[in-house]
């Protein structure tokens, strides 16, 4: 096996590759450079083994430089490269403690390839990232200069997400930890979908890695990633053996894939909403048939309909309740504790969600975004219509539904 310094000198490391892609676009957008020692046979060194030695040995400054190198050589000898695609770098976050990473050697060394920093993402592990207190100015600078920044390894733990706050990354890279066995964990699942939509709030993309099988494809999309990586698009190769458009057939698969379940996911939801939007017309008919003192009465006849009603309730004009939350049997059998109870009559509803986007648009239905039900505990949307009961003024009624 080489020493750390035999590789230095004699420049034993290259650059293997690695398709990203955008499923929603059907393409691949951009290629990963991932350090590998060139060294044949069995005592050929593990390169994370090499930066760990290079540390040690306080050469990791120029095992960095190297890679950045063979890289960007790397993705200049990819055959047929488009125009529009996207080159990856790794960047070890901790070389500005020592004062040796500048975005002017970046760029310089970038435009000596010939390419141009709006070419480029660069990439900085989370885990080196804490010990990198000046990396947000950094990546700040990075980006008046043309690049695009990453945050890589991120797991979704408190101090990851707190780092990715103040980064305010172009992309977050989820973790291959997360997606790993994605689903057969449910909790994995929320957490991805949890760090989807911070990302997203940032206005950073989010790329899930580790994408071994379609069905891991299916899940990350489901969850909100945008680009994904992964043995299923492509294995780390050399240059010369990348095959765009083999991680394009699979982009391609996977889109047919999130095309049918998105269609299929559509078509139930409308036939479930169209199934509550008839209940609803037909409770709000019976109730405009009835005195206002007979309005619990009335709901008590509709609350087992369907399964997926969760109460029925009356407010009026001013947001108060009028009646009792009439809730389906199976809820009443499974109560789970005292902070989730149906509200009686007198409750005050006016600054709910349900009960504020009626009141403030034109049309006399609003359909709530979903939210955990303080009278059941489950995720739910309410559904709220106008109505007048016989001899009456101008009530709401409120149909909670429970949400997939």
């Amino acid at each position: 096996m080489p020493t750390l310094q035999e590789v230095l000198d004699h420049r034993m490391v290259v650059s293997h590759l690695q398709p990203l892609v955008s499923v929603k676009k059907r393409s691949v957008i951009g290629l990963e450079a991932l350090a590998r020692c060139n060294q044949r046979g069995a005592n050929n060194p593990d390169m994370i083994a090499m930066f760990s030695q290079a540390q040690d040995a306080r050469l990791n400054d120029q095992l960095d430089e190297l890679c950045l190198e063979q890289a960007l050589q790397a993705f200049n000898n990819v055959p047929q490269r488009p125009q529009d695609l996207v080159l990856f770098l790794n960047l070890d976050a901790t070389r500005l403690l020592r004062g040796l990473l500048s975005a002017q050697s970046i760029s310089k060394a970038v435009e000596l390839a010939g390419l141009k920093p709006q070419d480029v993402v660069l990439e900085f592990s989370d885990r080196a990232a804490e010990k990198a207190p000046g990396l947000r100015a950094f990546a700040e600078t990075l980006q008046s200069f043309g690049f695009s920044v990453a945050l890589d390894d991120v797991d979704g733990s408190p101090g990851s997400l707190q780092r990715l706050a103040q980064l305010k990354p172009d992309l977050v890279k989820a973790d291959t930890a997360l997606v790993h066995a994605l689903g057969q964990s449910p909790v994995q699942q929320e957490i991805l979908g949890a760090l989807c939509a911070l990302s997203r709030r940032q206005g950073a993309l989010i790329v899930a890695e580790g994408v071994e099988t379609e069905d891991d494809a299916a899940l990350c999309l489901e969850m909100g990633a945008d680009l994904l990586q992964g043995f299923h698009y492509g294995r780390p190769v050399e240059a010369d053996r990348v095959s765009l458009s083999l991680a394009q057939a699979s982009a391609q698969r996977s889109a047919e894939r999130l095309k049918a379940n998105l269609t299929s996911r559509q078509r139930t939801r409308q036939r479930e909403d169209e199934r509550h939007l008839q209940l609803l017309h037909r409770i709000r008919t019976a109730l405009e048939g009835s005195e206002t003192a007979g309005l619990g009465q009335v709901l008590e006849g509709f609350v087992n309909a369907v399964a997926s009603l969760e109460c029925l309730y009356v407010l009026d004009a001013k947001g108060r309740q009028v009646t009792p939350t009439v809730v389906w049997r199976h809820q009443r059998e499974s109560q789970r504790s005292r902070l989730f109870a149906p509200a009686r009559e007198g409750a005050d509803h006016s600054l709910k969600d349900y009960f504020l986007g009626l009141t403030l648009q034109e049309k006399d239905l609003y359909l709530s975004e979903p939210y955990v039900s303080l009278a059941t505990g489950n995720l739910c949307r309410t559904l709220t219509v106008r109505f007048k009961p016989l001899h009456g003024e101008d009530h709401v009624l409120c149909m909670d539904i429970r949400s997939a």
